[in-house]
């Protein structure tokens, strides 16, 4: 009987282990998770207003950021108004960063601010749960990187499918109301 007794604590001991890995937050796949949130949250404030871009073969398009829920929550839109639009969510959660990214790939990858090794860089990277697919190889955004630049802005964003970065696209945005930005309107 006591054999019995010890397989069974045996058991639940193992259970309770198991259980409490489950548990254990998934941002643990990525690695190099950004300390500064508040600074780099700041950033983002900082690029409220509207924007526009000469998106190349895309031709131009608006991209935005506005201020919500008493300044806790970024909501950025790109293309704004046509049917490519795509929205990302930023917030700051108990100390991390984090980009929810609703796309035009119809999925919806999950972010979070990182180091970066490129100087004046605000990167976000995937943390291996991209919604609406059903592995993480198919192709997704899997990060954002943003970096001020005189009197633009720079973005460009990693494209991930099958185990590696598959391409790059890259934007610089002017402010609307900026010389360069009033250029870009007059060619609409």
């Amino acid at each position: 009987m006591k054999i019995i007794q010890t397989d069974i604590r045996y058991l639940i001991f193992i259970t309770i282990l198991i259980s409490i890995n489950s548990c254990e937050n998934k941002q643990s796949n990525v690695q190099k998770s950004l300390a500064d949130t508040e600074t780099a949250f700041n950033y983002l404030k900082q690029l409220e207003g509207k924007w526009i871009v000469q998106g190349g073969k895309e031709g131009i398009f608006r991209w935005e950021f506005d201020l919500t829920s008493r300044d806790g929550v970024i909501i950025e839109r790109l293309k704004t108004g046509t049917p490519t639009e795509m929205l990302t969510i930023y917030n700051l959660d108990d100390g991390i960063l984090r980009a929810n990214h609703f796309c035009q790939l119809q999925n919806q990858p999950n972010l979070i601010a990182v180091t970066s090794e490129t100087e004046g860089d605000l990167h976000f990277l995937c943390n291996e749960q991209v919604g609406n697919t059903r592995s993480h190889d198919e192709l997704h955004m899997h990060g954002v990187h943003f970096q001020k630049k005189d009197s633009s802005l720079i973005v460009w964003m990693d494209m991930y499918k099958n185990g590696a970065i598959s391409f790059e696209t890259r934007y610089e945005l002017f402010r609307v109301g900026s010389e360069q930005g009033q250029e870009l309107i007059n060619l609409e």
